[in-house]
């Protein structure tokens, strides 16, 4: 008697000491590694593979008012070629159009975070590209963050003029800081933010033959320099 109430005395101690090692096998598993960052209290755990999602203040309010300021616009040379030979009779220009910056949209944020897309409409409608009816999803003129401004791809004809041509690629660029607020009242911080974009690329024709005029453009002073010799 003695003998089986040892041996079943046995049998519990050993099943109480397997279900404290799961229990701890558990807590291991749900607990940060050792390179993580320990968790909040009430923080959801981020299942293996997945994307957590963020919280709804991390992301700026709809609406809001958008207050811009150090904005700088600034049209710049950014693509050109060579001088051609044309002569009176229709003539194709065929020199390739040579780019020479590869400036790139931005879109630089602290605190909750905007809708690019929004931005963008917002500092459009700023310029007098938008008007506020208009629909932010229909997006606006301006270049997106993450794409590279587009280059003019020049050609075309010339007829009835000799002379030595150069065809040139222009852009205006646009570079600002703003701050969003959400109104009166709002629990959510200022957002504030940097946006570097541009507005449509043009082109344009000069004669190197020719001097350009007082109210020639900047980008058209800097093809004739570059491609004329002068």
């Amino acid at each position: 008697m003695e003998r089986t109430r040892a041996f079943t005395a046995a049998v519990a101690v050993l099943a109480a000491a397997i279900l404290a090692g799961a229990g701890g096998c558990t807590s291991a598993a749900d607990g940060p590694g050792a390179s993580e960052k320990p968790r909040a209290a009430g923080e959801p755990t981020a299942a293996a593979g997945t994307e957590r999602i963020s919280a709804p203040e991390d992301r700026a309010c709809k609406g809001g008012t958008y207050t811009w300021f150090n904005t700088q616009r600034l049209s710049v040379l950014n693509g050109v070629t060579d001088f051609q030979r044309v002569t009176v009779e229709s003539t194709k220009l065929t020199e390739p159009m040579q780019r020479l910056r590869t400036d790139q949209a931005s879109l630089e944020s602290d605190g909750p975070r905007p809708d690019p897309r929004t931005v963008l409409f917002a500092l459009s409608v700023h310029l007098g590209f938008s008007e506020k009816r208009d629909d932010p999803a229909d997006g606006s003129p301006l270049g997106k963050p993450g794409t590279y401004a587009p280059v003019d791809e020049g050609g075309g004809k010339v007829s009835g003029h000799s002379g030595r041509i150069v065809s040139y690629s222009s852009v205006s660029l646009i570079d600002t800081d703003f701050r969003h607020t959400c109104g009166h009242g709002a629990k959510q911080p200022p957002t504030v933010g940097h946006v570097t974009t541009w507005s449509a690329a043009g082109g344009g024709v000069l004669d190197c033959d020719e001097p350009l005029d007082k109210n020639s453009s900047d980008p058209a002073h800097e093809a004739e320099r570059l491609s004329c010799g002068r």
